[in-house]
């Protein structure tokens, strides 16, 4: 097994249910987790892609950076939101899946600013 399934990313935190709080995932361990237990759907290309990338770091048959980015094509396809903090040099920058106004609709809150 590889040492590489310890080897941790950038997290990016999922929302994989309504009502749920964010979840951080920042290992190939980690990710094939959430992939086999917690995804509300599988059976999608992507979702199959990411689960390949995840055993492949895992037999040390691929690269673990791989991973993250799988997981964020996976998350697109099953309209999972996800947050991930970007640094590029100095700076930090969020990337998210979706819009503010998706987000607000996908986790039950309100836009701060928005009206009624």
């Amino acid at each position: 097994m590889n040492s590489d399934r310890l080897c941790q990313f950038p997290a990016i935190w999922l929302l994989t249910g309504v009502g749920e709080r964010y979840k951080p995932v920042d290992t190939v361990a980690a990710a094939a987790e959430v992939l086999l237990n917690e995804w509300p759907q599988s059976g999608g290309r992507e979702y199959r892609f990411a689960l390949e990338a995840c055993l492949y770091a895992l037999q040390d048959r691929g690269p673990s950076d791989a991973v993250p980015r799988a997981l964020m094509r996976a998350a697109d396809e099953a309209f999972i939101c996800y947050i991930r903090v970007v640094k590029d040099g100095k700076q930090e920058a969020l990337q998210s899946s979706m819009s503010p106004q998706q987000h607000a609709i996908r986790t039950g809150s309100k836009l701060i600013g928005s009206s009624p």
